[in-house]
Formats: structure tokens, C-alpha cells, sequence
């Protein structure tokens, strides 16, 4: 194969209902989409949404150009040791709807359950699976518009404080406060706690559930500020009502963890056994390449509690917002434990110059704002907004701006 330039790859729009009508059809320039929610734009070689590379005047799925020559589109050191694929999945999400609670499986808890339901014969495409792959998700992702979520479990201090404030949740736990007197600072013993209340509301019967919520749900229609976790067990009670009149217990998780609003520019990064929800917004996306996901509720889709409850991690405390380390005047990242990928943003003024620095595998870029061109020895390729770039990890390059301020993200692995 001839050596590689730098390449332009076209993502894939992700229909999912819970997605939006305007952000991704207009970033792509592409007002036709608008037809159907358009709630994630995928940009790697994820076998469920591969990217489409073009080279001259032919096009090639992303997987199959990493087969053909996997060292020079990945490096030496990356294509050894993610077995010649590429590790990440870049996203831009767009959540008009609230997403399912969730969490994601460690690298040794997903290969485990991949291989057990392998022998136990589930389909890949069974409805009932709960791994679809043998990789963890770790995930990083910045809000481009204010976004809020649902980030890991509440210090237990404050749990104890809604459930004494709000009486239909009293019932879950008539002695909480008393049994965290008792942990005290065991950490332990703070975890097996919260293990047990949660554990409770995820297995009652569902009358138990219909007879708390019922009453609560009756009087949050007036409720306004969506940084109220009224605001959002409400909006849960319409998004997903159950058959026969039933209700979803994923609303007491909207009570149970941090309810975070993200501003523009601001992060947080989900690791193995974080329960989590996004709720509304928009944002750019980067995890490990994998579709592995435990739900525990708000969802039409499968809920396996056992399952869900022997991934997540019950540790309690306030929810972390990154807002990322400047590595020059140009570029911010947002730096996490992964080893797979990192972020970072790229704003350059109106004809500034951005070039390449080390690298240690391939880089994915997409224009948000603005426009470019992209240098690389004696190659030049045009970028407008919604455009996508692929360096491969053997390219140094230089990013020109046109006369507009132009804003990247930037998908790549860490150097370290």
C-alpha cells in the first residue's frame, strides 16, 4: 500500500430516539437529516458505526483501511498493543431526551461477561445481551452548550438529607441516618450502605415502586429549574412511562446521585462502575471502543440488575468537573486515567498556525467552527466546519485557519 497522507473520513449519524433535530444536521451542513433525531455523530471503527475514509476518488470503511496497513495508520506502539485497532470512539452527542441510567464494565469484568454469555450462546444481536464486545468504556466528554447529567452517587450525607426532606423516600430506608452514624468514616462500611440501599430500590416489587412514586410524581408538574431533581424526575415520569400505568424505578436514582450542570467547556470523565445519565445537551465524546453498557432504568432497553449491581462502585462523594490543563496558548486538554485516548480543544484566530507536536498513534480532528487547511509536506486539504480529519500517527502537519476563528476537538493517545 502507498504511504499514507493525512485523510478526510465522513462519521456516522446515530438515529437514537433521545437525540435532537438541529445541532448535528447543522454542523454537518446537512439540513435533510433534521428529518429524524440525530443524536450522535460517530468517528472511528466501531463495527456498529464505522467511519468512511477517502482516499483520491474512492472511499474505504475506516476498519478495513487500519487491516491493510495498520502500523502506519496506527504506529508501531498503539497497533501493538490494542491488537491493530484503533482504541478510541470519538462522539459529538446531542441529548433532546434524557438517556438511560447506565454504567460500564472494567477491561477484566468485560471480557469476563463477554465470554459468559458466549458460551451461555446469547446472540450478539439478542436484545438480552449485555456485552457486545470484551472492552471497558471509559468516556470523557466536553458540554459545548450547557449540559446536565446525573454523575455518580451523592455524598451519603446528603442522601440521608433527601430522604429525610422528602417523605414519599423515607420508606426506602426508614433508618439510614442511623446506620451512617454508625459507618462513620469506614469506608467500607459507607459502601456496603449505600450498596444496600440502592440494591433495595432496584429489586422491590413493583407495586412497592407505583406506591412511593405515585404520590411524589402527583405534585412536581409546577417544578421549573432543571437544577432541581424535581424537574428531571418529572420529565422521567412523561419520557418513560411504564405499561399500565406503572413507573420506572431509574426515578430514584435521579434522588440517589449528583445532579451536575455543565457549562460550555467544562468536563467530566466516567470510569468502570460510574453510575451516570445525561440528560439534556450537547457535547463531544471520547471513550474506549466499546458499546458496553449496564442500565438501571429510564430505558426501553434491557435492565439486568444483577448484572448492573456487579459493576458499579459505591463510593460516595460530589461529582469532579474538569476544566482541562492548557498545553500552549492554543490547545487545552483534558487528561484521564485512560490509556486509550485523550481530548483536547483547539481554538485558533483568524489565520494562526497550529502544528502537530509528539504523538503516539493516529489523531482524529473535527472542525466545529470555522475553517482550515491542513499541511502535511506537500499535501493541503480544505476543512470546513463538520469536516473530519484523520492523521495518521506516521504525519507531523500544520493546521492553517482561514481569515474566521476556527475550533477543533481533537481525538488522540496519550503519550505517557
Amino acid at each position: 500500500m502507498k504511504p499514507l497522507g493525512l485523510l478526510k473520513i465522513r462519521g456516522v449519524v446515530q438515529h437514537y430516539d433521545w437525540g435532537g433535530f438541529d445541532f448535528i444536521p447543522h454542523l454537518l451542513g446537512q439540513p435533510e437529516l433534521s428529518a429524524k433525531p440525530c443524536a450522535e455523530l460517530w468517528m472511528g471503527s466501531h463495527a456498529n458505526g464505522p467511519s468512511v475514509v477517502q482516499i483520491d476518488d474512492a472511499t474505504l470503511p475506516l476498519p478495513e483501511l487500519i487491516a491493510r496497513s495498520p502500523r502506519q495508520v496506527l504506529g508501531e506502539r498503539v497497533a501493538e498493543r490494542f491488537a491493530n485497532r484503533l482504541p478510541y470512539l470519538f462522539k459529538v452527542l446531542d441529548a433532546r431526551k434524557m438517556l438511560s441510567i447506565q454504567a460500564h464494565p472494567s477491561l477484566s469484568q468485560a471480557a469476563e461477561g463477554f465470554e459468559k454469555e458466549e458460551l451461555a450462546g446469547v446472540s450478539i444481536t439478542s436484545p438480552n445481551r449485555n456485552y457486545k464486545d470484551r472492552n471497558h468504556k471509559p468516556e470523557v466528554h466536553v458540554a459545548l452548550t450547557d449540559f446536565w447529567m446525573l454523575h455518580g452517587f451523592r455524598p451519603l450525607e446528603e442522601i440521608a438529607d433527601t430522604l429525610d426532606s422528602v417523605p414519599e423516600l423515607q420508606v426506602l430506608m426508614p433508618d439510614f441516618r442511623e446506620q451512617l452514624v454508625a459507618a462513620g468514616d469506614d469506608p467500607e462500611a459507607r459502601a456496603a450502605l449505600l450498596r444496600t440501599l440502592y440494591e433495595q430500590t432496584m429489586t422491590m416489587p413493583q407495586s412497592e415502586v407505583d406506591r412511593i412514586l405515585d404520590p411524589l410524581l402527583q405534585r412536581l408538574d409546577h417544578v421549573s429549574d432543571k437544577d432541581d431533581p424535581n424537574f428531571w424526575a418529572a420529565r422521567a415520569a412523561r419520557e418513560f412511562p411504564l405499561p399500565d400505568g406503572h413507573r420506572d424505578r431509574g426515578i430514584f436514582s435521579i434522588y440517589l446521585l449528583n445532579l451536575v450542570r455543565l457549562k460550555p467547556g467544562e468536563a467530566t470523565y466516567q470510569p468502570a462502575g460510574t453510575l451516570h445519565a445525561y440528560l439534556e445537551g450537547v457535547n463531544v465524546e471520547l471513550m474506549a471502543n466499546s458499546d458496553n453498557v449496564m442500565r438501571g432504568g429510564l430505558t426501553p432497553k434491557h435492565v439486568d440488575v444483577a448484572e448492573l449491581m456487579s459493576v458499579l462502585c459505591f463510593n460516595d462523594g460530589s461529582a469532579e468537573k474538569l476544566r482541562g490543563q492548557s498545553v500552549s496558548d492554543l490547545e487545552t486538554t483534558f487528561p484521564t486515567p485512560a490509556e486509550e485516548f485523550e481530548l483536547s480543544r483547539i481554538e485558533l484566530a483568524g489565520h494562526q498556525a497550529y502544528h502537530s507536536g509528539v504523538r503516539n498513534g493516529p489523531e482524529i480532528l473535527i472542525v466545529m467552527k470555522g475553517s482550515l487547511s491542513a499541511l502535511s509536506g506537500d499535501q493541503s486539504l480544505q476543512l470546513k466546519a463538520g469536516e473530519i480529519l484523520l492523521a495518521p500517527q506516521t504525519l507531523s502537519y500544520t493546521l492553517d485557519a482561514g481569515a474566521e476563528p476556527t475550533v477543533l476537538f481533537k481525538a488522540s493517545t496519550p503519550t505517557r
